[in-house]
Protein backbone atom coordinates (compact mmCIF):
# COMPACT_ATOMS: atom_id res chain seq x y z
CA UNK A 1 0.00 0.00 0.00
CA UNK A 2 1.44 3.48 -1.49
CA UNK A 3 1.14 6.55 1.38
CA UNK A 4 -1.50 8.43 -0.38
CA UNK A 5 -3.42 5.02 -0.27
CA UNK A 6 -2.26 4.63 3.93
CA UNK A 7 -3.30 8.20 4.89
CA UNK A 8 -6.59 7.53 3.08
CA UNK A 9 -7.21 4.88 4.69
CA UNK A 10 -6.09 6.53 8.01
CA UNK A 11 -8.81 9.46 7.32
CA UNK A 12 -11.97 7.25 6.75
CA UNK A 13 -10.99 5.90 10.55
CA UNK A 14 -10.76 8.94 11.92
CA UNK A 15 -13.06 11.31 10.05
CA UNK A 16 -16.84 11.56 8.86
CA UNK A 17 -17.37 10.44 5.64
CA UNK A 18 -18.06 13.71 4.51
CA UNK A 19 -14.75 14.98 5.26
CA UNK A 20 -12.93 11.96 3.37
CA UNK A 21 -14.55 13.03 0.29
CA UNK A 22 -12.71 16.26 0.80
CA UNK A 23 -9.69 14.76 1.51
CA UNK A 24 -9.55 12.43 -1.14
CA UNK A 25 -9.61 15.50 -3.86
CA UNK A 26 -7.06 17.63 -1.82
CA UNK A 27 -4.62 14.73 -2.29
CA UNK A 28 -5.26 13.99 -5.62
CA UNK A 29 -4.04 17.17 -6.35
CA UNK A 30 -6.99 19.44 -6.39
CA UNK A 31 -5.95 23.01 -5.86
CA UNK A 32 -8.33 25.74 -4.68
CA UNK A 33 -9.15 28.57 -7.20
CA UNK A 34 -7.84 32.21 -6.50
CA UNK A 35 -10.46 33.77 -8.85
CA UNK A 36 -12.42 35.95 -7.12
CA UNK A 37 -16.16 34.83 -6.36
CA UNK A 38 -18.77 35.63 -8.35
CA UNK A 39 -21.59 38.71 -6.53
CA UNK A 40 -24.81 38.73 -8.05
CA UNK A 41 -27.95 40.71 -6.99
CA UNK A 42 -30.52 38.51 -5.35
CA UNK A 43 -33.05 39.16 -8.23
CA UNK A 44 -30.73 37.77 -10.38
CA UNK A 45 -30.34 34.83 -8.49
CA UNK A 46 -33.98 34.65 -8.72
CA UNK A 47 -34.04 34.82 -12.53
CA UNK A 48 -31.37 32.39 -13.22
CA UNK A 49 -33.27 29.79 -10.76
CA UNK A 50 -36.82 29.90 -12.39
CA UNK A 51 -34.44 29.85 -15.50
CA UNK A 52 -32.75 26.69 -14.66
CA UNK A 53 -35.98 25.08 -13.29
CA UNK A 54 -38.09 25.78 -16.68
CA UNK A 55 -40.36 28.34 -14.73
CA UNK A 56 -39.57 31.34 -16.78
CA UNK A 57 -37.42 30.86 -19.49
CA UNK A 58 -36.69 31.06 -23.15
CA UNK A 59 -35.75 27.75 -23.61
CA UNK A 60 -38.62 25.86 -21.86
CA UNK A 61 -39.30 21.89 -21.73
CA UNK A 62 -40.50 20.37 -24.68
CA UNK A 63 -41.37 17.03 -23.72
CA UNK A 64 -43.16 15.54 -19.72
CA UNK A 65 -38.93 13.90 -19.75
CA UNK A 66 -37.17 17.12 -20.57
CA UNK A 67 -39.33 17.93 -17.61
CA UNK A 68 -37.08 15.14 -15.73
CA UNK A 69 -34.47 15.53 -16.77
CA UNK A 70 -34.62 19.58 -15.82
CA UNK A 71 -35.36 18.79 -12.32
CA UNK A 72 -34.71 15.80 -11.78
CA UNK A 73 -37.89 14.80 -9.54
CA UNK A 74 -41.10 14.96 -10.12
CA UNK A 75 -43.26 14.43 -6.49
CA UNK A 76 -46.78 12.10 -7.03
CA UNK A 77 -49.45 13.80 -4.93
CA UNK A 78 -52.63 11.79 -3.87
CA UNK A 79 -54.31 14.97 -3.61
CA UNK A 80 -56.68 16.18 -5.97
CA UNK A 81 -58.33 19.03 -4.92
CA UNK A 82 -57.60 20.69 -8.53
CA UNK A 83 -55.29 18.35 -10.67
CA UNK A 84 -52.54 16.07 -8.87
CA UNK A 85 -49.37 17.96 -8.42
CA UNK A 86 -47.35 15.82 -10.52
CA UNK A 87 -49.20 17.31 -13.55
CA UNK A 88 -49.46 20.77 -11.87
CA UNK A 89 -45.62 20.25 -11.67
CA UNK A 90 -44.98 19.39 -15.38
CA UNK A 91 -47.56 21.61 -17.12
CA UNK A 92 -46.04 24.97 -15.72
CA UNK A 93 -42.57 23.90 -17.70
CA UNK A 94 -44.37 22.17 -20.71
CA UNK A 95 -47.30 24.21 -21.64
CA UNK A 96 -48.42 21.53 -24.02
CA UNK A 97 -48.39 19.13 -21.43
CA UNK A 98 -52.15 16.87 -20.96
CA UNK A 99 -53.07 15.59 -17.67
CA UNK A 100 -52.12 12.22 -17.38
CA UNK A 101 -48.88 12.04 -19.14
CA UNK A 102 -46.82 11.22 -16.69
CA UNK A 103 -47.90 7.97 -16.57
CA UNK A 104 -47.42 7.33 -20.28
CA UNK A 105 -43.58 7.96 -19.58
CA UNK A 106 -43.25 6.00 -17.45
CA UNK A 107 -45.20 2.95 -19.22
CA UNK A 108 -42.67 3.81 -22.04
CA UNK A 109 -39.92 3.25 -19.68
CA UNK A 110 -38.98 6.26 -19.57
CA UNK A 111 -39.53 7.21 -16.08
CA UNK A 112 -39.89 5.29 -13.06
CA UNK A 113 -41.15 5.83 -9.44
CA UNK A 114 -39.29 5.72 -6.38
CA UNK A 115 -38.58 7.46 -3.03
CA UNK A 116 -36.72 11.03 -3.58
CA UNK A 117 -37.29 13.62 -1.04
CA UNK A 118 -40.71 11.59 -1.06
CA UNK A 119 -42.57 9.99 -3.79
CA UNK A 120 -41.70 10.83 -6.78
CA UNK A 121 -41.24 9.90 -10.89
CA UNK A 122 -37.35 10.22 -12.01
CA UNK A 123 -35.71 9.80 -15.60
CA UNK A 124 -34.93 6.12 -15.80
CA UNK A 125 -31.18 6.15 -16.46
CA UNK A 126 -30.60 7.41 -12.99
CA UNK A 127 -31.49 4.40 -11.23
CA UNK A 128 -28.15 3.44 -10.32
CA UNK A 129 -28.58 6.12 -7.64
CA UNK A 130 -32.34 4.55 -6.54
CA UNK A 131 -30.58 1.34 -6.36
CA UNK A 132 -27.41 2.73 -4.01
CA UNK A 133 -30.48 4.10 -1.98
CA UNK A 134 -32.23 0.69 -1.91
CA UNK A 135 -29.30 -0.66 -0.25
CA UNK A 136 -29.78 1.24 2.81
CA UNK A 137 -33.83 1.43 2.85
CA UNK A 138 -34.64 -1.97 4.76
CA UNK A 139 -32.72 -0.34 8.30
CA UNK A 140 -34.47 2.85 7.14
CA UNK A 141 -38.12 1.44 7.76
CA UNK A 142 -40.25 2.95 10.51
CA UNK A 143 -39.80 0.59 13.17
CA UNK A 144 -43.25 -1.06 13.30
CA UNK A 145 -43.10 -1.87 9.51
CA UNK A 146 -39.73 -3.26 9.65
CA UNK A 147 -40.87 -5.59 12.88
CA UNK A 148 -43.87 -6.59 10.54
CA UNK A 149 -41.64 -7.76 7.66
CA UNK A 150 -39.60 -9.99 10.13
CA UNK A 151 -43.05 -11.43 11.51
CA UNK A 152 -44.65 -11.55 7.52
CA UNK A 153 -41.42 -12.93 5.72
CA UNK A 154 -43.15 -15.60 4.27
CA UNK A 155 -46.09 -14.01 3.33
CA UNK A 156 -43.33 -11.57 1.38
CA UNK A 157 -42.17 -14.58 -0.06
CA UNK A 158 -45.46 -15.81 -1.03
CA UNK A 159 -46.18 -12.52 -2.55
CA UNK A 160 -42.94 -12.40 -4.40
CA UNK A 161 -43.39 -15.52 -6.01
CA UNK A 162 -46.95 -14.63 -6.98
CA UNK A 163 -45.82 -11.44 -9.21
CA UNK A 164 -43.15 -13.77 -10.40
CA UNK A 165 -45.44 -16.01 -12.01
CA UNK A 166 -48.15 -14.36 -12.93
CA UNK A 167 -46.54 -10.94 -13.52
CA UNK A 168 -47.43 -7.40 -13.27
CA UNK A 169 -50.58 -7.32 -10.06
CA UNK A 170 -52.45 -4.77 -8.57
CA UNK A 171 -52.96 -5.09 -4.34
CA UNK A 172 -56.81 -5.37 -5.46
CA UNK A 173 -56.06 -8.88 -7.00
CA UNK A 174 -54.40 -10.08 -3.69
CA UNK A 175 -56.50 -10.90 -0.87
CA UNK A 176 -59.13 -8.93 0.85
CA UNK A 177 -58.91 -6.18 3.07
CA UNK A 178 -58.70 -6.41 6.97
CA UNK A 179 -60.61 -3.52 8.08
CA UNK A 180 -62.53 -0.31 6.86
CA UNK A 181 -60.08 2.18 8.39
CA UNK A 182 -57.38 4.54 6.50
CA UNK A 183 -53.73 4.24 7.12
CA UNK A 184 -50.83 2.16 6.00
CA UNK A 185 -51.23 0.04 9.24
CA UNK A 186 -54.58 -1.60 7.71
CA UNK A 187 -53.71 -2.16 4.48
CA UNK A 188 -54.60 -5.86 3.48
CA UNK A 189 -51.14 -8.24 4.56
CA UNK A 190 -50.79 -8.64 0.47
CA UNK A 191 -50.86 -4.87 0.09
CA UNK A 192 -48.23 -4.55 2.91
CA UNK A 193 -45.57 -7.11 1.31
CA UNK A 194 -45.93 -5.34 -2.13
CA UNK A 195 -45.10 -2.06 -1.06
CA UNK A 196 -42.17 -3.57 1.25
CA UNK A 197 -40.94 -5.19 -2.09
CA UNK A 198 -41.45 -2.35 -3.63
CA UNK A 199 -39.41 -0.11 -1.04
CA UNK A 200 -36.54 -2.61 -0.75
CA UNK A 201 -36.04 -3.05 -4.44
CA UNK A 202 -37.16 -6.32 -5.57
CA UNK A 203 -40.39 -4.63 -7.25
CA UNK A 204 -40.82 -1.35 -9.50
CA UNK A 205 -44.11 0.17 -10.75
CA UNK A 206 -44.21 -0.35 -14.60
CA UNK A 207 -47.61 1.51 -14.88
CA UNK A 208 -50.09 2.88 -13.36
CA UNK A 209 -54.24 2.27 -14.56
CA UNK A 210 -55.65 5.47 -13.18
CA UNK A 211 -53.94 6.20 -9.92
CA UNK A 212 -53.80 2.17 -8.97
CA UNK A 213 -49.87 0.65 -9.26
CA UNK A 214 -48.86 -2.32 -10.95
CA UNK A 215 -45.57 -4.06 -9.45
CA UNK A 216 -43.53 -6.28 -11.30
CA UNK A 217 -40.19 -7.48 -10.80
CA UNK A 218 -37.35 -5.30 -10.50
CA UNK A 219 -35.30 -6.99 -13.60
CA UNK A 220 -38.92 -7.38 -16.10
CA UNK A 221 -39.00 -3.60 -15.50
CA UNK A 222 -35.93 -2.16 -15.98
CA UNK A 223 -35.06 -1.41 -19.41
CA UNK A 224 -32.34 -2.99 -21.82
CA UNK A 225 -28.89 -0.51 -21.34
CA UNK A 226 -30.20 0.50 -17.47
CA UNK A 227 -27.67 -0.69 -15.33
CA UNK A 228 -29.16 -1.66 -12.27
CA UNK A 229 -25.67 -1.97 -10.12
CA UNK A 230 -25.46 0.69 -7.66
CA UNK A 231 -23.51 3.52 -7.36
CA UNK A 232 -20.53 3.85 -5.12
CA UNK A 233 -20.57 5.87 -2.12
CA UNK A 234 -18.05 8.57 -3.94
CA UNK A 235 -20.36 8.53 -7.38
CA UNK A 236 -23.80 8.80 -4.97
CA UNK A 237 -22.20 11.87 -3.47
CA UNK A 238 -21.04 13.54 -6.57
CA UNK A 239 -24.54 12.94 -7.84
CA UNK A 240 -26.20 14.64 -4.76
CA UNK A 241 -24.39 17.71 -5.40
CA UNK A 242 -24.30 17.87 -9.41
CA UNK A 243 -28.13 16.78 -9.40
CA UNK A 244 -29.30 19.60 -7.01
CA UNK A 245 -27.07 22.44 -7.89
CA UNK A 246 -27.63 21.59 -11.61
CA UNK A 247 -31.53 21.10 -11.38
CA UNK A 248 -31.59 24.66 -9.20
CA UNK A 249 -29.27 26.49 -10.33
CA UNK A 250 -27.58 27.70 -7.39
CA UNK A 251 -27.61 25.53 -4.15
CA UNK A 252 -26.10 25.61 -0.43
CA UNK A 253 -25.39 23.02 1.71
CA UNK A 254 -29.11 23.04 2.82
CA UNK A 255 -30.05 22.03 -0.59
CA UNK A 256 -27.81 19.16 -1.23
CA UNK A 257 -29.08 18.07 2.20
CA UNK A 258 -32.75 18.12 1.07
CA UNK A 259 -33.43 18.29 -2.83
CA UNK A 260 -33.00 14.76 -3.01
CA UNK A 261 -34.61 14.31 0.63
CA UNK A 262 -32.46 13.93 3.86
CA UNK A 263 -31.79 9.96 3.43
CA UNK A 264 -28.85 10.30 1.43
CA UNK A 265 -27.22 13.53 3.03
CA UNK A 266 -27.99 11.45 6.24
CA UNK A 267 -25.19 8.46 4.74
CA UNK A 268 -23.09 10.19 2.97
CA UNK A 269 -22.54 13.18 5.13
CA UNK A 270 -23.93 11.82 8.68
CA UNK A 271 -26.61 15.40 7.60
CA UNK A 272 -23.76 17.26 8.99
CA UNK A 273 -23.69 20.94 7.59
CA UNK A 274 -20.12 21.51 7.96
CA UNK A 275 -19.22 18.84 5.87
CA UNK A 276 -21.27 19.51 3.56
CA UNK A 277 -20.07 22.67 2.80
CA UNK A 278 -16.50 20.62 3.18
CA UNK A 279 -16.99 19.00 0.15
CA UNK A 280 -18.91 21.58 -2.13
CA UNK A 281 -15.83 23.40 -1.36
CA UNK A 282 -13.46 20.79 -2.92
CA UNK A 283 -15.37 20.94 -5.77
CA UNK A 284 -14.45 24.78 -6.15
CA UNK A 285 -10.76 23.66 -5.95
CA UNK A 286 -11.46 21.40 -8.59
CA UNK A 287 -12.93 23.77 -11.06
CA UNK A 288 -16.71 21.72 -11.38
CA UNK A 289 -18.72 24.58 -8.87
CA UNK A 290 -17.69 28.14 -8.48
CA UNK A 291 -19.33 29.83 -5.04
CA UNK A 292 -21.58 32.55 -5.45
CA UNK A 293 -22.38 35.27 -3.14
CA UNK A 294 -25.97 37.21 -2.93
CA UNK A 295 -26.33 40.23 -1.85
CA UNK A 296 -28.52 40.16 1.26
CA UNK A 297 -28.05 36.67 1.88
CA UNK A 298 -25.51 34.62 4.79
CA UNK A 299 -26.00 31.56 3.27
CA UNK A 300 -22.82 30.09 1.05
CA UNK A 301 -24.34 29.26 -2.31
CA UNK A 302 -22.65 27.17 -5.11
CA UNK A 303 -23.23 27.07 -9.36
CA UNK A 304 -21.40 24.52 -10.85
CA UNK A 305 -19.02 26.28 -12.91
CA UNK A 306 -19.98 25.79 -16.75
CA UNK A 307 -23.30 27.69 -16.07
CA UNK A 308 -21.54 30.71 -14.11
CA UNK A 309 -21.25 32.87 -17.25
CA UNK A 310 -24.83 32.32 -17.84
CA UNK A 311 -25.93 33.32 -14.27
CA UNK A 312 -23.85 36.54 -14.41
CA UNK A 313 -25.53 37.47 -17.59
CA UNK A 314 -28.97 36.36 -16.01
CA UNK A 315 -31.64 39.50 -16.40
CA UNK A 316 -33.70 40.44 -14.15
CA UNK A 317 -36.26 41.89 -15.70
CA UNK A 318 -39.88 41.12 -14.36
CA UNK A 319 -40.87 39.68 -17.63
CA UNK A 320 -43.92 41.61 -18.31
CA UNK A 321 -46.64 39.95 -20.06
CA UNK A 322 -46.20 36.24 -18.91
CA UNK A 323 -49.06 34.81 -17.63
CA UNK A 324 -48.61 34.46 -13.68
CA UNK A 325 -47.87 30.75 -13.06
CA UNK A 326 -50.21 28.73 -9.88
CA UNK A 327 -47.94 26.59 -8.66
CA UNK A 328 -48.39 23.35 -6.77
CA UNK A 329 -47.24 23.40 -3.05
CA UNK A 330 -44.93 20.80 -3.85
CA UNK A 331 -43.17 22.04 -6.94
CA UNK A 332 -39.31 22.12 -6.70
CA UNK A 333 -39.04 25.77 -5.85
CA UNK A 334 -41.37 25.49 -2.94
CA UNK A 335 -41.39 22.28 -1.85
CA UNK A 336 -38.83 22.36 0.82
CA UNK A 337 -40.00 25.99 2.45
CA UNK A 338 -36.36 27.07 3.71
CA UNK A 339 -35.98 27.77 -0.26
CA UNK A 340 -38.76 30.15 -0.80
CA UNK A 341 -38.43 31.69 2.65
CA UNK A 342 -34.56 32.33 2.25
CA UNK A 343 -34.75 33.77 -1.48
CA UNK A 344 -38.26 35.07 -1.89
CA UNK A 345 -39.03 36.28 1.41
CA UNK A 346 -42.06 34.00 1.29
CA UNK A 347 -43.46 32.10 4.11
CA UNK A 348 -45.35 29.26 2.74
CA UNK A 349 -46.97 26.15 4.71
CA UNK A 350 -49.56 23.29 3.35
CA UNK A 351 -52.64 23.64 5.84
CA UNK A 352 -54.61 20.77 4.48
CA UNK A 353 -53.29 18.37 7.76
CA UNK A 354 -54.18 21.84 9.55
CA UNK A 355 -57.38 21.86 11.62
CA UNK A 356 -59.55 24.23 9.55
CA UNK A 357 -59.82 26.35 12.37
CA UNK A 358 -56.28 27.20 12.21
CA UNK A 359 -56.06 27.39 8.92
CA UNK A 360 -54.43 30.97 6.99
CA UNK A 361 -55.22 30.39 4.01
CA UNK A 362 -57.16 27.59 2.87
CA UNK A 363 -56.81 23.84 2.53
CA UNK A 364 -55.08 23.56 -0.60
CA UNK A 365 -53.89 27.17 -1.17
CA UNK A 366 -51.26 27.52 -4.02
CA UNK A 367 -48.54 30.48 -4.63
CA UNK A 368 -48.58 32.65 -7.33
CA UNK A 369 -45.65 33.25 -9.22
CA UNK A 370 -45.92 36.49 -10.84
CA UNK A 371 -42.08 37.14 -13.73
CA UNK A 372 -39.40 36.61 -10.50
CA UNK A 373 -41.72 37.24 -8.33
CA UNK A 374 -44.20 35.55 -5.42
CA UNK A 375 -47.14 37.79 -5.47
CA UNK A 376 -49.65 35.69 -3.59
CA UNK A 377 -51.94 32.38 -3.07
CA UNK A 378 -55.11 31.14 -3.80
CA UNK A 379 -57.68 28.45 -2.52
CA UNK A 380 -58.36 26.65 -5.33
CA UNK A 381 -61.21 23.56 -6.09
CA UNK A 382 -62.75 22.06 -9.37
CA UNK A 383 -65.91 20.68 -9.48
CA UNK A 384 -65.18 18.17 -12.35
CA UNK A 385 -68.69 17.32 -12.59
CA UNK A 386 -69.85 21.05 -13.00
CA UNK A 387 -66.60 22.09 -14.93
CA UNK A 388 -66.04 25.01 -12.55
CA UNK A 389 -63.30 26.13 -11.28
CA UNK A 390 -63.77 27.67 -7.73
CA UNK A 391 -61.43 29.72 -6.19
CA UNK A 392 -62.66 30.12 -2.89
CA UNK A 393 -59.74 32.42 -1.46
CA UNK A 394 -57.28 34.82 -3.21
CA UNK A 395 -54.49 36.92 -1.59
CA UNK A 396 -52.47 39.02 -3.06
CA UNK A 397 -49.38 40.76 -1.59
CA UNK A 398 -49.54 44.34 -0.65
CA UNK A 399 -49.26 46.74 -3.72
CA UNK A 400 -49.57 43.90 -6.77
CA UNK A 401 -53.25 44.67 -7.60
CA UNK A 402 -52.48 48.33 -7.68
CA UNK A 403 -50.57 47.78 -11.13
CA UNK A 404 -52.88 47.26 -13.83
CA UNK A 405 -50.18 45.57 -16.02
CA UNK A 406 -50.23 42.77 -13.07
CA UNK A 407 -54.03 42.29 -12.82
CA UNK A 408 -53.92 41.39 -16.19
CA UNK A 409 -51.35 38.61 -15.93
CA UNK A 410 -53.32 37.37 -13.11
CA UNK A 411 -56.24 37.47 -15.36
CA UNK A 412 -54.30 35.54 -18.23
CA UNK A 413 -53.02 33.32 -15.37
CA UNK A 414 -56.49 32.20 -14.36
CA UNK A 415 -57.85 31.56 -17.64
CA UNK A 416 -55.40 29.33 -18.40
CA UNK A 417 -55.63 27.24 -15.52
CA UNK A 418 -59.24 26.82 -16.16
CA UNK A 419 -58.50 25.76 -19.33
CA UNK A 420 -55.61 23.37 -18.36
CA UNK A 421 -58.71 22.13 -16.35
CA UNK A 422 -61.17 21.62 -19.09
CA UNK A 423 -63.66 24.17 -16.97
CA UNK A 424 -65.88 26.45 -18.56
CA UNK A 425 -67.14 28.35 -15.80
CA UNK A 426 -64.64 30.12 -12.89
CA UNK A 427 -66.14 30.97 -9.89
CA UNK A 428 -64.53 33.85 -7.40
CA UNK A 429 -64.63 33.76 -3.31
CA UNK A 430 -62.91 35.95 -0.69
CA UNK A 431 -60.50 38.54 -2.64
CA UNK A 432 -57.27 40.10 -0.86
CA UNK A 433 -57.14 43.21 -0.69
CA UNK A 434 -61.04 43.30 -1.42
CA UNK A 435 -60.33 46.27 -3.56
CA UNK A 436 -59.68 43.65 -6.44
CA UNK A 437 -62.42 41.83 -6.46
CA UNK A 438 -64.59 43.83 -8.68
CA UNK A 439 -62.21 44.29 -11.43
CA UNK A 440 -61.11 40.43 -11.30
CA UNK A 441 -65.06 39.66 -11.52
CA UNK A 442 -65.71 42.01 -14.40
CA UNK A 443 -62.63 40.23 -16.08
CA UNK A 444 -62.36 36.44 -15.69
Amino acid sequence: MDLKAKIITRLEEQYDRGYVFIWRMRLSGGNRKEDSMLEIALEQARRFILDVQGLRTDKPCKSTIDVAHRIHNIQIDTISVVTRSHNLITWNRFPNYKEGDVWKAERQGKLFEWWSHAMCLMPMETYPFTAWRKQFYPDALWNSFKKWSIENKETIEQVYRKVKIDGAVNSASLGKRESKSDGWWDWKVEKRALEYLFYTGRLMVPYRKGFQKYYDLTERVLPAGVDSEPLSDDEAAEFVMTTTIGSLGLGSQMDVRTYLGRMPSKVLWNNNASAVVCYLEGFVNTGLLEEVSIIGQKDRYFTLAKNSRTLEKAATEDLEGQPIKFLSPFDNVIRDRHFPQRLWDFEYALECYTPPDKRRFGYFTLPLLDGISLVGRVDAKLHRNDGVLELKSLYLEDGFWKRKSGIERLVTGINDFARFHEADGIELGNVSPKSAKDFLKKEI
